[in-house]
């Protein structure tokens, strides 16, 4: 079985010797987090810089220099293993050279790789990602691209393909180099890209992962650095770390990259640079207390989710000409979903609505109106964010008034000097008819009266 408890040897693994006293911060997450945060209240970090993204929106929850460059130390690993799984069938086998030691210093991470033993791909990955192995990553860069140089560049090539403008890999296991930096914004676009691999998600995401015996190894378990998500841990996030990747270097400091899920939301977390000596009496780094409050604060104080379905009242829009009501609500025709505060309620939306067909004047519709009539947009908003335009329409129907059409169509000067001029020029021709109608009769009175005498 692959996944399985994380032996106790694993923070004896994480050991920095150095005895320093705990940490504000990480003496309040030992003692117990509470479950309970607001978005208002982001976490206190130990670490220069740090980033949370939900991942399924892209909204940033957390910017702490996010785009300042700082070195990954072993987090480079995550480009490794993606390139290693776009490339390579992990059911291949691949044997190890001595020359892929080469590059290996001594002070290194290693998987206890030997010259001459064969391993699948996939359990090569788990080499890389659980103990941090370089000797892993030298193997699979060549097994990739031929050898390691040619696979930094491909590195180097995958991360401007991602967006990535703040990185730079001179080597595949991140090791110290002036020329090897990344962000954090950037090293959580890579992770990002990384996670939606489920063959990554297995390897990263694995607590242990078994090895069979080789020429070089007899059979053996390997043990993940990430004590997030080590069941035996006092850190252990009880599942909701999905995968991740820890990175340690005197120059980079303590690193470490995360995915975790909630029931209604799922967060990409990075710490770098937290202080090398910044640990614990059991020698655990503040990364991982950072970590573990930024996560907490993330799947705790923020949700994704619908924040407008359709059929919900964003307005109301006047009506003008029917007795039936001077107002009539505009509902949406469509849906908004997105990452809010948890404590959001609809009242804290800004709605602004672009009506359509209304009067130029009055800003008002004029009845009769439909119920499911068109009435235009509402943009739908919190604070900045933007959560896209809705269509609306009329919630119900509004007949149109007669009289009030009337009284309406009169209060135009225009329409009253037509009435107007209407009424005189027909008075004119009732009178001129009657004039002429007179004059008639007048003159066949007096046509009778001369027949008469004759």
């Amino acid at each position: 079985m692959r996944r399985g408890l994380l032996g106790l040897a694993l923070a004896c693994a994480l050991l920095a010797g150095c005895g320093l006293a705990l940490p504000t911060v990480a003496r309040a997450a030992e003692e117990g987090v509470a479950s309970t945060w607001l978005a208002a209240d982001q976490p206190e970090l130990v670490a220069p810089s740090a980033f949370l993204v939900e991942s399924s929106t892209g909204t940033v929850l957390l910017d702490k220099e996010a785009d300042a460059r700082r070195e990954p130390a072993s987090t480079t690993k995550v480009m490794t293993a993606l390139l290693t799984i776009e490339n390579l069938d992990l059911d291949a086998q691949v044997s190890v050279e001595e020359a892929d030691f080469d590059e290996v210093t001594e002070d290194s991470s290693v998987a206890g790789l030997v010259a001459g033993e064969t391993l699948t791909v996939r359990d090569l990955l788990a080499c890389l990602m659980l103990p941090s192995g370089n000797d892993a990553s030298y193997v699979l860069a060549r097994a990739v691209a031929g050898d390691w140089r040619t696979f930094v560049d491909m590195m180097n090539e995958r991360a401007a393909e991602l967006g990535c403008t703040g990185t730079h890999f001179a080597n595949p296991c991140g090791l110290h180099d002036d020329a090897h930096y990344t962000t954090a914004r950037d090293l959580a676009t890579i992770f990002s890209a990384a996670m939606a691999y489920p063959e990554f998600v297995e390897v990263a995401g694995a607590a242990t992962w078994d090895l069979p015996a080789t020429s070089g190894n007899p059979a053996r378990t390997l043990t993940n650095s990430n004590l997030l998500i080590n069941p035996m841990s006092s850190l252990y996030m009880d599942g909701a770390v999905a995968a991740g990747k820890t990175g340690t270097t005197g120059d980079a400091g303590r690193c470490l990259v995360v995915a975790a899920s909630g029931e209604d939301i799922n967060v990409i977390g990075v710490v770098l640079g937290v202080p090398f000596e910044d640990v614990d009496e059991e020698g655990v780094g503040q990364n991982f207390y950072d970590m573990r409050n930024l996560v907490e604060w993330g799947l705790s104080a923020w949700r994704t989710g619908a924040i407008v379905s359709p059929g919900d009242a964003l307005g109301t829009a006047d009506v003008t000409l029917s007795d039936e009501g001077d107002t009539v609500q505009a509902l949406a025709a469509g849906g908004a979903s997105g990452t809010v505060p948890r404590e959001m309620t609809f009242e804290d939306l800004t709605l602004t609505p672009a009506w359509e067909g209304t009067d130029p004047e009055t800003g008002a519709f004029q009845a009769p109106i439909e119920e499911g009539q068109a009435l235009g947009t509402v943009d739908v908003s919190l604070g900045e964010e933007s959560f896209g335009t809705l269509p609306v329409v009329a919630a119900r129907s509004l007949e149109l008034s007669i009289p009030a059409y009337v009284m309406w169509w009169l209060s135009d000067p225009v329409h009253a000097g037509i009435v107007v001029g209407s009424f005189v020029g027909l008075c004119l021709v009732v009178g001129l008819i009657g004039s002429w109608a007179s004059r008639r009769r007048k003159r066949s009175r007096a046509v009778g009266s001369r027949h008469l005498r004759l």
